[in-house]
C-alpha cells in the first residue's frame, strides 16, 4: 500500500505510437533514435521486472529497518532503565565522566571479561563476586547464541522460501510443458481431422464444380439462342423507327402549316374585334348624345310651359288691375283725388305685369325655338345612331366570325399538334426500343461471352478441384501417427505431477521453517529481555555491594550501543525512503508501460477507403495548448458535469475553451439518459454540438427558444465574438445603433438592461390537469437564462400577481417591470412561463410557455405566442398569447 505510485495522468501515449519508444520512467516515455526497436510486450515485461525487483528490494530493506528499529527500542529501554536505577540522565553521566580523571577507566583491569554488544562494539563489564553478575555474564552468553539461532532460522527460513519459489516455478514450467504438450497433440489431432475433412469437402467441391461446368454449358447453349432473337428484334426496331421517323417528320410539318394558319386567323380575328368595338363604341357615344338631347328637349319644353304660365298668370292679374283702375274711376267726384292716386298706383302695377308678360313671351319664343333646334338634332341624332348601330352590328358579326373561324383553326392546329406529339412520341419510343434492342444485343453478346469464359472457367475449376481432391485423399491416408504425441503427453504429465510433489514439499518446508523462524526470534526477544531484568538486577546488586563507578559504566555503554542503533535506524531509514521511492518509480513506469501497451494494441492500421469518409475524428480534453494543436477534423466530446467543472475553473479555462471551439468541433452531452441540463452554458462557450435529451422540461423549451430563431431550420449561426479571432469579448458596442435590444458581444462590464412588462393574455386555455367546468387563475413567470459563466448564481425570476377567473383576457396592466441584467445578450434566453393556481390545492399547473432569444427581442409593445409543453401551437393552444412591453 506504501509502495502504490501517485495517480499520474499527464501522460498520453498516443505521443508515442509513432516513436521508438526503447523504456519508462514516472513522468513518461525513453525515445531513442536508434534503428533498434522493442515491441510493446518487452517494454511491459521490462518495466515489470524493474518494478518486481526495486518492490522486492524495498520490502527487503523495511525488514531488516523494522528488525532494527526493534533491537534499538529495546536497547533503548534498557539504557533508559539503567540510567533510571543510578538516578542519572545520560548528559549528567557524561559531564561526570568527563570531570573526574578517575570516573571511567581507561584500561580494562584485572578481572574484567570483555563481551560485544549487538553493534560488534566492544563493553567492558568489571567482574565482580556477586551471583547477579555471574548469571547475567551467563545469560549473555545464551542470548548471544539465541540471537545466532534467530538468525540462522531466519536464513533457513528465507532458503526455504526461495527453494520454495523455485519448486513454484518448476511446477509452472511442467505444467506450461503439459500444456504444450497437450496442445500439440491436439493440434495433430486436429490436423488428422481437418485432413479427413478436406479431402471429403475437396470430393464434394469436385462434383459440384462439375455439375457447376456442365451448368454453365448449358447457359452458353441457351445465351446463343438468346443472341439471335436479340439479333432479329434489334433489325426489326430499326425498320420501326425509320418508319416512325418519317410520319413524324410529315406531321410535324402538318402541325407546323396548321399553327400558322391559326396564328394568321387569330390575328384577323383580333383585328377585327377591336374593329367592332371601336364602332361599338361610336354607337354608344352617339347613344348617349341623343339621351342628353332628349333630357335638354325635355327640360326646354317644360321651361316653354312654364314661361306659358307665366304669361297667363301676368295676363289674369293684368286684367284684374284694369278692371280694379275702371272702377277707381267710376266713383264719386268727392273722391276724386283718391280715385286718381289708387287709379295711378294700380296703373303703375299694371305696366309692372305687362312688362313681365313681355318677357313670359319672349322667354316663351325663345324657348320654342331652342325646342324646335333640339327636336331636329334628336331626329338627326336618330338616324345616326340607327345607321351607326347597323355598322357596328355588321363589325361584331364579322368579329364573331373571324372568331369562329380562329377556332376552328385552332381546333385543328392542337389536333394536329397532338398528332405530332404521338408520331414523335412514337418515334421516341421506337429510337429507345432500337437503343434498347441493341442494348440487349450487346448484353446478350457480353453475356455470351461472360458465360463462355465462366464455362471454361468452371472446366478448369472442376479439374483443379479434382485433381487437389486426389491429393488430399493420398494425404489423408498418410495422416500423422500420435502414439509418439500421446507418449510425450503422459511423460509430461508424469513431470507435472513429480514437481507438484516437489512443491508441496517444498510449501510444507517453507511453512515449518518460517514457524521456526517465528519462534526462535520470539525465544531471542525473550532472553534479550531476560537479559535486560538480570543485567538491572545485576545493576542494583552492584550498586549495593561494589562501587558505583562500575554501574555508571555498564550504563555509558548501554547507552552508547543505544545511541549506534538509532545511528543504524536513521541509515536504514534513508534506505528505506530511497529503495520506495526507486519502487514507486518503478511501478510508475509500469503503470505508463501497461497504458503504452494496451494503446499499441487498440491501435491498428486504418483503412484508406474508411479513412476518407471519416469527417470528424473524437479525442480526449487533455489541457488545451495539446487540443490547440490536434487537426481541425479533431473533436472534443464532453460531459455535463465536465462542462460545469470547466466553467468552474477560471477565466483561462474558459477563454481555452472558446478559443478551441472557433477552429475545432466540440459537443457535449447528459451522462444520463433521464435528465437534462443548462445549453445555454455551452453555448456560451462556442460549443457546435450541444444534445439534449427529449425530455419535456424548461431546458428543453430553452433548446427550442433557440432554434426558433430562424424558424426552426436545426442551425443558428454563433455570435461574431465565438467566430473571429480578431473579436475579443470586451469590445465595446455601444456605437452599434439597432432597435433589437440584444447586442453584438459579451460584455461583463456593461450588462445589457432589459424591462419587460407583462400587460394581457389572449385566450389562454385549461391545464391538462384541470376540470372542464373549473375557471383558471393565470400568472406569468419570467425568468432570464443568461448563459455567462460570470453568473454561476441561478437565473434571476419575475413573478406577476394572480388574475383570478379569467383565462380569455387577463389583464396585468404591467404595473410591475421585470428588470433583469444581461451580460451574453447574444446567448441568453427569456423564458416565459403561464401557469395556473389552484386555490384549492395551492399548486401551480402548466398552462404554456415561449422562450425568446434576447437578440431577437426589440423594443415597444410585442406579442408573444404560446407554446404547450411539446412545442407545438395547435388545439387551444393555438392563439394563446401575451401582449407584453419591452
Amino acid at each position: 500500500r506504501e509502495l502504490t505510485p501517485s495517480a499520474f495522468t499527464d501522460y498520453d501515449s498516443e505521443d508515442d505510437i509513432k516513436e521508438n519508444v526503447i523504456g519508462f520512467n514516472s513522468t513518461g516515455s525513453i525515445k531513442s533514435t536508434s534503428p533498434q526497436k522493442l515491441s510493446a510486450e518487452q517494454l511491459f515485461q521490462n518495466a515489470r521486472g524493474e518494478s518486481l525487483e526495486a518492490n522486492s528490494n524495498a520490502k527487503a530493506v523495511l525488514n531488516q529497518l523494522i528488525d532494527v528499529r526493534h533491537h534499538a527500542q529495546q536497547s533503548q529501554n534498557h539504557a533508559y532503565a539503567l540510567l533510571r536505577d543510578i538516578g542519572m540522565s545520560y548528559e549528567e553521566l557524561k559531564k561526570k565522566q568527563e570531570e573526574g580523571p578517575d570516573t571511567e577507566p581507561d584500561f580494562v583491569g584485572e578481572g574484567t571479561e570483555v563481551e560485544l554488544c549487538h553493534d560488534g562494539r566492544e563493553s567492558k563489564v568489571k567482574e565482580t563476586a556477586g551471583q547477579a553478575m555471574e548469571v547475567a555474564k551467563a545469560f549473555a552468553e545464551s542470548v548471544e547464541e539465541s540471537r545466532l539461532l534467530a538468525i540462522a532460522a531466519a536464513i533457513e527460513a528465507r532458503s526455504e522460501t526461495e527453494l520454495f519459489e523455485l519448486a513454484r516455478e518448476d511446477l509452472t514450467d511442467k505444467e506450461a510443458m503439459l500444456a504444450e504438450a497437450v496442445e500439440e497433440l491436439q493440434t495433430a489431432s486436429k490436423s488428422n481431422r481437418d485432413l479427413v475433412e478436406a479431402a471429403e469437402r475437396a470430393l464434394s467441391e469436385a462434383r459440384t464444380n462439375r455439375e457447376y461446368a456442365e451448368n454453365f454449358d448449358r447457359r452458353v447453349m441457351a445465351v446463343r439462342g438468346l443472341v439471335d432473337r436479340s439479333h432479329d428484334q434489334a433489325v426489326s426496331s430499326e425498320t420501326v423507327a425509320g418508319t416512325a421517323d418519317a410520319e413524324a417528320k410529315i406531321s410535324e410539318q402538318r402541325a407546323s402549316d396548321a399553327e400558322a394558319r391559326f396564328a394568321k386567323a387569330r390575328a384577323n380575328a383580333e383585328h377585327e374585334r377591336k374593329k367592332a368595338e371601336e364602332e361599338t363604341r361610336l354607337e354608344d357615344d352617339l347613344e348617349m348624345q341623343l339621351i342628353d338631347a332628349k333630357k335638354d328637349l325635355i327640360n326646354s319644353r317644360e321651361a316653354v310651359i312654364a314661361a306659358r304660365e307665366r304669361a297667363d298668370d301676368a295676363v289674369v292679374l293684368a286684367e284684374k288691375l284694369t278692371d280694379e283702375i275702371r272702377q277707381a274711376r267710376s266713383k264719386d267726384e268727392t273722391s276724386i283725388e283718391k280715385s286718381d292716386s289708387i287709379a295711378s298706383q294700380k296703373s303703375n302695377e299694371r305696366r309692372a305685369y305687362m312688362g313681365a308678360i313681355e318677357r313670359a313671351l319672349a322667354d316663351k319664343l325663345s324657348l320654342e325655338s331652342s325646342t324646335r333646334r333640339l327636336e331636329s338634332m334628336i331626329d338627326d341624332l336618330q338616324r345616326k345612331a340607327h345607321l351607326q348601330a347597323k355598322v357596328a352590328a355588321s363589325c361584331r358579326r364579322q368579329a364573331d366570325h373571324s372568331m369562329s373561324i380562329a377556332d376552328q383553326l385552332e381546333e385543328h392546329a392542337l389536333e394536329e399538334r397532338e398528332a405530332a406529339n404521338l408520331r414523335q412520341a412514337a418515334c421516341i419510343k421506337a429510337k429507345i426500343g432500337v437503343e434498347s434492342s441493341d442494348a440487349v444485343l450487346t448484353s446478350t453478346e457480353a453475356q455470351l461471352a461472360e458465360a463462355e469464359r465462366a464455362a471454361l472457367e468452371a472446366d478448369d475449376v472442376a479439374l483443379e478441384s479434382r485433381q487437389k481432391a486426389e491429393q488430399l485423399a493420398k494425404e489423408a491416408e498418410a495422416v500423422q501417427d500420435l502414439a509418439v504425441l500421446e507418449e510425450d503427453v503422459q511423460l509430461a504429465r508424469e513431470s507435472r505431477d513429480l514437481a507438484h510433489g516437489i512443491y508441496e514439499g517444498a510449501k510444507e518446508s517453507k511453512e515449518e521453517a518460517l514457524e521456526r523462524s517465528a519462534k526462535a526470534k520470539q525465544v531471542h526477544e525473550t532472553n534479550c529481555l531476560n537479559l535486560a531484568n538480570l543485567e538491572r538486577d545485576a545493576m542494583a546488586e552492584l550498586l549495593h555491594k561494589e562501587s558505583a563507578e562500575q554501574a555508571e559504566l555498564l550504563a555509558v555503554n548501554a547507552c552508547e550501543n543505544a545511541e549506534a542503533l538509532s545511528k543504524q535506524v536513521d541509515v536504514l531509514e534513508k534506505k528505506c525512503e530511497e529503495a520506495k521511492a526507486l519502487a514507486a518509480e518503478k511501478s510508475a513506469a509500469l503503470v505508463i508501460a501497461n497504458r503504452y501497451k494496451e494503446k499499441k494494441i487498440r491501435v491498428g492500421r486504418v483503412s484508406p477507403s474508411l479513412a476518407r469518409y471519416t469527417l470528424i475524428h473524437s479525442t480526449n480534453v487533455r489541457n488545451w495548448d495539446k487540443s490547440f494543436q490536434l487537426p481541425n477534423y479533431a473533436m472534443h466530446s464532453i460531459p455535463d458535469k465536465k462542462v460545469i467543472e470547466k466553467s468552474e475553473q477560471g477565466e483561462e479555462e474558459q477563454k481555452g475553451w472558446v478559443e478551441f471551439n472557433k477552429t475545432h468541433f466540440s459537443r457535449t452531452y447528459p451522462e444520463s439518459a433521464s435528465r437534462n441540463y443548462n445549453p445555454l452554458l455551452p453555448w456560451a462557450m462556442g460549443c457546435h454540438f450541444v444534445s439534449m435529451n427529449f425530455i419535456r422540461n424548461k431546458f428543453m423549451l430553452l433548446n427550442d427558444g433557440r432554434f426558433r430563431e430562424n424558424g426552426g431550420q436545426g442551425y443558428v449561426l454563433k455570435p461574431e465574438y465565438l467566430r473571429n479571432k480578431n473579436t475579443k469579448e470586451s469590445d465595446s458596442t455601444e456605437d452599434v445603433v439597432s432597435d433589437y435590444v440584444g447586442g453584438a458581444s459579451f460584455d461583463n462590464i456593461h450588462p445589457r438592461q432589459l424591462s419587460i412588462r407583462i400587460l394581457s393574455g389572449f385566450c389562454l386555455p385549461k391545464s391538462a390537469e384541470k376540470k372542464s367546468s373549473a375557471t383558471i387563475n393565470p400568472f406569468v413567470r419570467v425568468t432570464l437564462y443568461d448563459g455567462s459563466p460570470a453568473t454561476p448564481l441561478p437565473p434571476p425570476v419575475f413573478k406577476t400577481h394572480v388574475v383570478e377567473g379569467n383565462g380569455l383576457n387577463p389583464v396585468w396592466d404591467g404595473q410591475e417591470a421585470a428588470n433583469f441584467s444581461c451580460l451574453n445578450p447574444d446567448v441568453g434566453i427569456l423564458l416565459f412561463a403561464v401557469y395556473d393556481h389552484c386555490n384549492i390545492t395551492k399548486t401551480d399547473l402548466f398552462i404554456g410557455t415561449s422562450a425568446v432569444p434576447v437578440s431577437c427581442l426589440r423594443e415597444g409593445y410585442r406579442c408573444v405566442s404560446l407554446y404547450d409543453s411539446n412545442n407545438t401551437r395547435s388545439g387551444a393552444m393555438k392563439y394563446a398569447s401575451l401582449f407584453i412591453k419591452v
